[in-house]
């Protein structure tokens, strides 16, 4: 018996968590934070002292509403799946929920901080972790977790333009089609949009698909923001439901860039802003411009793919999400493997 109790001590002594062991050692600090960690206490784990850049980094991806474990789960569901359902239904439905900009500001700190653990820095223009130094600890780990965040922003900033509400929910209604299932009435909105951005004619209304049309405003400034906008109103028309009425808009934002080419605008879902006389939503705005939706989610996926290259993940569940990671690339950005403006738009009509 008295040896089972000093064995158990000296277990409890490695965990940090009792039989006399020093309660400010390095040990119980680090048993701590993995405990904040397991908990949902993010706050407790970027405020201890002993926290490394990869505690850091899974509490700002906890922050952001995430967890690598369900990630990596959704993932593999998604890549063994024999469901008629669309991979893309899944990562809208049930892996993203309510997306905002504090979302994506901490999925953002979570892959600095996973890149600054292993010594790397972001590129500013491609979006990767750069110059890492492949002799750290855990390196494979951190470029693993890397790859997870890029994945999970990718679709995250897909999201947050489609969810016409804001309140992490693509809509049930889609007046516009008797199939079932049927595209989202968003989820509609937002390809159009995309579509819009390639298609400026001049023209008053211009047909996307069936009862799905757009017309768009003069260029606007925005109160408040940054750059020159187009505003996109999307009208889709149909049957109308009690809840579902026709016929139904959606606003969207194109920006112009210094080649006087527009882009579909990242915008935060639910909240509004004036260009003086009409409310359109709020564009993101990152270093000092627009946020452009089609080359961020091109970087992030291009990104996540390159990490996990780096990370050169062994197992069955590890080699299902490099799969999905590659899927998403392919079917969001075509044969070449370059995100465009089209791209996006057949992608979203996946959605069920």
């Amino acid at each position: 018996m008295k040896k089972q109790v000093l064995q158990l001590c000296a277990l409890a002594l490695f965990f940090a968590v009792g039989c006399g062991a020093d309660k400010n050692s390095n040990e119980a600090c680090l048993h701590e934070t993995t405990m904040n960690l397991d908990t949902g206490n993010y706050d407790a784990v970027l405020a201890s002292s002993c926290a490394d850049s990869m505690h850091k980094g899974a509490a700002y991806f906890g922050k952001a509403g995430y967890s690598a474990k369900d990630v990596i789960n959704r993932f593999s569901e998604t890549s063994n799946s024999a469901s008629t359902t669309s991979d893309l239904s899944t990562y809208m439905n049930t892996l993203t929920g309510q997306v905002t900009e504090n979302t994506l500001t901490n999925i953002d700190l979570a892959k600095i901080n996973y890149c600054t653990y292993i010594g790397g820095t972001i590129d500013p223009l491609t979006a990767q972790c750069t110059n890492t130094n492949q002799g750290v600890p855990n390196y494979q780990d951190a470029q693993f977790y890397i790859s997870l965040v890029d994945a999970v922003k990718s679709l995250s900033l897909l999201k947050i333009v489609t969810d016409s509400t804001g309140l992490g929910t693509l809509s049930s209604c889609n007046i516009n089609s008797t199939a079932t299932p049927a595209v989202p009435d968003d989820a509609d909105a937002t390809s159009c949009a995309l579509i819009a951005s390639n298609n400026l004619s001049g023209l008053p209304v211009l047909t996307c698909s069936t009862g799905v049309s757009y017309s768009t405003t003069s260029d606007i400034v925005i109160q408040g923001k940054i750059g020159t906008y187009r505003g996109v109103t999307v009208t889709v028309t149909g049957t109308a439901t009690t809840s579902c009425p026709a016929p139904a808009l959606y606003k969207k934002l194109l920006y112009k860039d210094a080649a006087n080419k527009y882009w579909l605008a990242t915008t935060m879902s639910g909240e509004n802003c004036t260009d003086g006389t009409t409310t359109w939503p709020c564009p993101i705005e990152q270093s000092g411009a627009p946020l452009d939706l089609v080359t961020a989610i091109d970087q992030s996926i291009t990104s996540a793919i390159s990490s996990m290259d780096q990370a050169l993940p062994e197992g069955t569940t590890t080699a299902d999400v490099q799969q999905s990671i590659s899927d998403i690339k392919n079917d969001a950005c075509g044969v070449d493997m370059i995100c465009t403006s089209a791209d996006l738009a057949s992608y979203l009509q996946t959605i069920q």
